[in-house]
C-alpha cells in the first residue's frame, strides 16, 4: 500500500509541474499573438514582451518567499493547495485581458501561484521517497514537467491565446481536486510533533547563517544557465533566427518545445546518472559543461541553416540544459527539514527570477552590440558562474534528510 501511494504522489506531483512549466511557457509561445491582439507592433512586441516576463517572474520570487514559508511552517500540501489555486484562477483570467494592465496583474498572480508548485512537491517527494531512488522520483517529475512545456507550445499553436489560457486555468483546478488525496509528508509530521527550540520557516534564520547564506548563493548560481537558455534562447527565438539568416519561418513557440522535448530526455539522463554516479555534483557538472558547450557555439551551426536544422540545435541545447530536477532535488538534501521547502521554493523562483536581470541586460546590451555579442557575453558569464557553484556545492546524494537547521536562542 505505501509504495503505491507512493506512485500516486509521484504521478500527482508530476502533473503538477506538468501544470506548472504549461503556463510559464505558455505567456512565451502566445507572447506575440496577444500583444498583437492589444495593439502593440514592431519592437513593441520585443520591450513590452520582456516587460511582461519579468513581471511575471518577479510575482514567482515573491510568490517563492510565500509559499515557501507557508510550506514549513502549515505543511507542504497546504503549500501546493494555495498556489495551485491562485494560479489557476488568474490564467483562466489572462483569456480575458484587454490592456497592459490587466495584463500585467494577472501575468504577476499567475507567477506568484506557480512558485509554491515545484519546490513543496519535489520536497514532498524527497521525504517521501528511499534515499537511493530520490533522484530518479526528481527526473520522473521533472520529465513529466517538461512535457508540460512541450505540449504548451504544441497547443498554444493549435488554439488562440485566448483558449490556450482556459485550458491552462482548467487543467489547475482539475490538479486542485487531484490533491485532495494526497497525504502529508510524515517526516514533516513527526518532526512537528517534537518539543526541539526551532524555529519553521524562518526567514530569518536564512540570513544569521552565513554558511546558509553561501549554500544559497551557490545554488543559485548553478541555476542561472538554465534561464539563459529558457529565458534568452528560446523566449526570443524569432530574434535570434532573424539574425543568423535562417532559412523559413522560426517561431517561439516550436523552438521552445524542441527545447523542453530535449529537456525531458536530458533530465531523466541525468537523474539515471546521478544514480549510476552516486553523486549530484559529477552528473550536473557533466551536463553544464555539455549544455554550455552547445548553448555558447551554437551559432556556428546555426547560421544560415533551415528551420529545421536551428530546431534540432535548440534540441540539444535543450538535452544539456536538462539538470534542473537533479538541482532542485540536490537543494531541498541540503537544508533541514524545518527550513527545506522554504529554501528549495525560495532558490526555484530566485534561479527561474534571474531571467530579469538577464533579460534587462540583454535588451541593454542588444541596442549597442547587437543580439548575438551580447547573447554570447550573457551566457558565457552564466556558465562560467555556473561552474564555479558547482563545483563548490558539498554532495548530497544518499543524505538521511531527518535533520533539522538550528538557530540557537529561538523557540518554536
Amino acid at each position: 500500500m505505501r509504495s503505491i501511494l507512493k506512485q500516486k504522489l509521484l504521478w500527482i506531483a508530476a502533473f503538477g509541474y506538468f501544470v506548472d512549466l504549461y503556463d510559464l511557457v505558455l505567456y512565451g509561445t502566445v507572447r506575440v499573438e496577444s500583444l498583437k491582439s492589444l495593439g502593440y507592433q514592431g519592437n513593441d512586441l520585443f520591450s513590452v514582451g520582456a516587460t511582461l516576463l519579468n513581471i511575471q517572474m518577479a510575482g514567482m520570487l515573491c510568490g517563492g518567499l510565500f509559499f515557501g514559508v507557508m510550506g514549513d511552517r502549515k505543511g507542504r500540501k497546504e503549500a501546493l493547495f494555495g498556489s495551485i489555486f491562485l494560479y489557476s484562477f488568474a490564467t483562466f483570467f489572462n483569456a480575458y485581458i484587454h490592456d497592459f494592465t490587466g495584463y500585467a496583474t494577472l501575468r504577476f498572480l499567475a507567477g506568484f501561484g506557480l512558485a509554491g508548485e515545484l519546490g513543496a512537491a519535489i520536497t514532498l517527494v524527497s521525504e517521501a521517497l528511499p534515499q537511493e531512488t530520490r533522484g530518479l522520483g526528481s527526473a520522473f517529475v521533472a520529465s513529466i514537467g517538461f512535457l508540460g512545456a512541450a505540449s504548451s507550445s504544441f497547443i498554444s499553436q493549435a488554439l488562440t491565446w485566448q483558449n490556450a489560457y482556459r485550458l491552462g486555468g482548467a487543467l489547475g483546478f482539475i490538479l486542485l481536486f487531484a490533491r485532495m488525496s494526497v497525504q502529508e509528508s510524515p517526516l514533516f509530521l513527526s518532526r512537528r510533533k517534537e518539543k526541539e527550540p526551532v524555529m519553521w520557516g524562518s526567514l530569518s534564520m536564512v540570513f544569521n547563517s552565513s554558511k546558509r547564506l553561501k549554500l544559497m548563493g551557490l545554488a543559485f548560481l548553478a541555476g542561472v544557465p538554465i534561464w539563459y537558455v529558457a529565458g534568452i534562447l528560446s523566449y526570443f527565438a524569432p530574434e535570434f533566427s532573424r539574425a543568423l539568416g535562417v532559412q523559413g519561418e522560426v517561431t517561439a513557440g516550436t523552438t521552445i518545445m524542441m527545447g523542453y522535448l530535449g529537456a525531458i530526455l536530458g533530465d531523466i539522463a541525468c537523474g539515471v546518472l546521478s544514480q549510476k554516479l552516486k553523486s549530484r555534483k559529477k552528473a550536473v557538472l557533466i551536463f553544464i559543461l555539455m549544455g554550455g558547450s552547445i548553448a555558447l557555439f551554437h551559432p556556428l551551426f546555426s547560421v544560415g541553416t533551415s528551420a529545421m536544422g536551428f530546431y534540432g540545435v535548440r534540441f540539444l541545447i535543450g538535452f544539456g540544459n536538462g539538470y534542473f530536477a537533479t538541482l532542485i532535488a540536490w537543494i531541498a538534501e541540503t537544508f533541514g527539514t524545518n527550513l527545506r521547502v522554504t529554501l528549495t521554493s525560495t532558490l526555484t523562483n530566485l534561479i527561474r527570477a534571474s531571467v530579469i536581470p538577464l533579460s534587462i541586460s540583454f535588451q541593454y546590451l542588444s541596442k549597442s552590440h547587437g543580439i548575438l555579442p551580447s547573447s554570447a557575453l550573457l551566457g558565457a558569464t552564466s556558465f562560467s558562474l555556473g561552474l564555479f557553484a558547482i563545483s563548490k556545492l558539498p554532495d548530497t546524494f544518499g543524505r538521511n534528510l531527518d535533520f533539522l537547521e538550528e538557530n540557537p536562542g529561538q523557540v518554536r
